[in-house]
């Protein structure tokens, strides 16, 4: 990846250019084959500009983890808006299919993936993002048809973004379909 962006004339982009890249490279590997040396190498700058960034490795772990759940606060709150449905399971789902082709939110949410899988406090930063913009409480006091929409909704990210296997649009759409028309 050419490095698109001069040193300090755009600090915010160089900050970004670098979670885009331990993303990038994250997702491809997995988390700790992210190292400040091959975020350097990638992307054309110094491991000094990168440590002027993130002190360490987690700090850019947690900075991935926090921006992204902003993400995807306001895609979700974007997604109600726009379906004109305030449901949150169906926004969720719809949001789940809508960004399923996006390669950089799939690279940032496999990222995320393992690491709510192997550190406590991101799996917790993620099921508080979760009850706060989905749920807004315990799944298990959700109506049925809600339980099943983030259920279908839940399957269809960790498939995206573990690689699992593919379903085409036209496939996820007959399932919302099908999943806005239970009674």
């Amino acid at each position: 990846m050419e490095n698109p962006y001069k040193r300090k004339k755009d600090p915010e982009a160089s900050k970004q250019l670098i979670l885009d890249t331990a993303a990038e490279i994250g997702a491809t590997a997995d988390w700790h084959q992210v190292t400040f040396q091959a975020i350097a190498d990638k992307t054309g700058l110094s491991k000094g500009g990168i440590i002027h960034h993130f002190r360490n490795k987690e700090e850019l772990l947690e900075e991935l983890v926090r921006q992204s759940l902003v993400e995807l606060t306001e895609w979700t709150v974007e997604e109600k808006r726009t379906s004109g449905n305030n449901i949150a399971p169906i926004a969720f789902l719809r949001f789940v299919i809508k960004k399923s082709s996006d390669i950089r939110y799939r690279r940032t949410m496999k990222v995320i993936l393992q690491a709510a899988l192997i550190n406590e406090h991101y799996k917790k930063m993620w099921d508080e993002w979760f009850t706060s913009h989905i749920s807004g409480g315990p799944v298990a006091d959700f109506d049925v048809n809600s339980l099943i929409i983030i259920l279908v909704a839940d399957g269809l990210w960790y498939a995206d973004n573990l690689g699992l296997y593919s379903i085409s649009a036209e496939k996820k759409e007959q399932i919302v379909n099908k999943l806005l028309n239970l009674n």
